[in-house]
This record gives structure tokens, sequence and C-alpha cells, in this order.
């Protein structure tokens, strides 16, 4: 059941990168006389289909050939780390897009594309220290948010993935990786 197709039956990538483009003719001109910035979140997980449907967000080809469609403001990036992390370097992907991200999620997991957990922001594969530096690197002066977290014992699980000790506990890594990439960078 889980793999059998959706009532759309199969959709190719060259169907969705068409329907994408269709969109972002219409919307980029409407976003950009509202001073507004649409910011491309990355497939979740960044796989290749799910029950036959195309994902056309699950690499960073893909991500070059979204900007290179549009040259405008309006055409960005919501760099999610977890996501990003899952098929390439954070780091890499942060200074590669630089000023074409809108917006990031701050957040890491354990695994591959196809098994993953959701972890603290202080642990597993992404190296985070490396991260925050790219961001300061590359003058970020937008929105990071922690993102998705593990609901801690005595909390309740309704909204899974932000639950608020986990997120206190993003939070205060968060800034304290923010504080010491600018000392580094100072020198200090």
């Amino acid at each position: 059941m889980a793999d059998e197709p959706t009532w759309a039956g199969t959709v190719p990538v060259e169907q969705l990168w068409s329907a994408w483009e269709w969109f972002m003719n219409r919307a980029v001109p409407v976003a950009e006389k509202a001073g507004v910035r649409l910011a491309l979140h990355p497939d979740d997980p960044p796989i290749a289909e799910v029950r036959g449907i195309a994902r056309i967000m699950n690499s960073l080809e893909s991500y070059d050939r979204a900007m290179a469609y549009m040259e405008s403001e309006a055409n960005a990036i919501c760099l999610c780390q977890g996501n990003f992390t899952l098929s390439c370097d954070v780091p890499d992907a942060i200074r590669r897009y630089g000023d074409r991200i809108a917006f990031g999620h701050f957040r890491d997991v354990d695994g591959d594309a196809l098994d993953f957990v959701e972890t603290f922001h202080d642990e597993r594969q992404t190296d985070k220290v490396a991260a925050m530096k790219a961001w300061h690197e590359i003058g970020f002066a937008g929105p990071i948010r922690p993102d998705h977290v593990p609901t801690l014992e005595g909390e309740s699980n309704d909204d899974p993935a932000y639950a608020w000790l986990g997120r206190l506990h993003a939070v205060g890594y968060l800034q304290g990786l923010r504080a010491a990439a600018r000392r580094d960078a100072a020198g200090l």
C-alpha cells in the first residue's frame, strides 16, 4: 500500500519542473512588487520519489537549476540544515548559496535520506560549529531558527518535533554557536 502510486499516478521529474516554472513565472513578479522573498524548502526527506511522484528539490544540482532559472531577490532558498545534511556538506551549501538564502532551519539528523531520526541540535553528523562559521562568513543577516527537536520526558507530544524543552535547548545552543563564530572571526 505505501509503495502504490497516489490517485495522481506517476508524475515524472520534468512535469514537476514545468509546474514549478509555471508557478514561479507568475509568483515572482508579484513577490518582487510586494518586496517578498519566496524561500524554497528542500524535499523532506531528499529522495527521488514518493509513491510514483517525483521530487525535485533533493540535491545541490536541483537548487542550482532553481536559482539559475530566475535571477531575482524573490527566488530564494530556505536552507534547512537537516535536509541538506542528508545530501551534501552543510557549510559548503551555505557558502555556495550565500545571498540566495532567505532563512535557515538549524537542525540535525542521524542516518541517511531513507532512514533517519531528528536529533538534538548539538548531536550527530553536521559540523554545527563549521556551519555557524559559514553563516557568519557569508554575512547572513536573515533569520535562522531552531527546527525539529526530540520531545523530552514529561512533555506532551501534541506537537511532535516542536516541544518547548528541546527548543529551549536548541535556542541556547544556537546562541552559543553564534557568539563563538563572532569571537572567532574577530580573532578573540
